[in-house]
């Protein structure tokens, strides 16, 4: 009787140590195979015209994304998708709308990305996991007063209309 609760308390105690270990390791993997865009902003703005920003991946593939800036007095928006570990890539975004307010600096509004197993990201609040994209940024959109102006399809899952 001793013997046997001896042995369970010895594999119960190994199952626990492996499945910490088990668990950091997909921790490790999840931050190696997680994008991680920089978004750096290159020349001035123009009234109307689209803004072009230089994006670049220091993580995993990203698969998708999504993006809106506020420049000056107007919103810009725009998909991506990057390579694992990608150099600085020239892109623009087009015009949207006219934005509420002023803004002195280019400011990211919204950054969202999807990896290649389907987790998507939202990197204006620090890279933290989004559960079901589509209700996030059809929450995110609205906030902005931007619903039906602007659609990611390819992060949120919906097809093309």
């Amino acid at each position: 009787m001793a013997a046997t609760l001896v042995v369970s308390l010895w594999s119960a105690f190994f199952a626990t140590r492996a499945d910490w270990s088990s668990r950091r390791a997909i921790k490790r993997f999840d931050t190696m195979t997680k994008p991680v865009p920089n978004v750096i902003f290159t020349g001035q703005v123009a009234p109307g015209q689209a803004i072009e920003l230089e994006i670049e991946n220091l993580g995993g593939t990203l698969a998708a994304g999504g993006i809106i800036v506020h420049a000056s007095d107007e919103l810009y928006a725009g998909e991506v998708s990057l390579p694992e570990k990608a150099s600085a890539r020239r892109i623009s975004l087009r015009f949207v709308v006219k934005a509420w307010k002023r803004q002195l600096e280019p400011q990211c509004l919204v950054l969202v990305g999807r990896d290649v197993s389907g987790r998507c990201y939202d990197y204006v609040d620090g890279g933290r996991r989004v559960k079901n994209p589509r209700r996030w940024l059809s929450s995110r959109l609205r906030e902005l007063r931007m619903q039906g102006m602007v659609d990611f399809p390819s992060v949120t899952g919906k097809e093309k209309r």
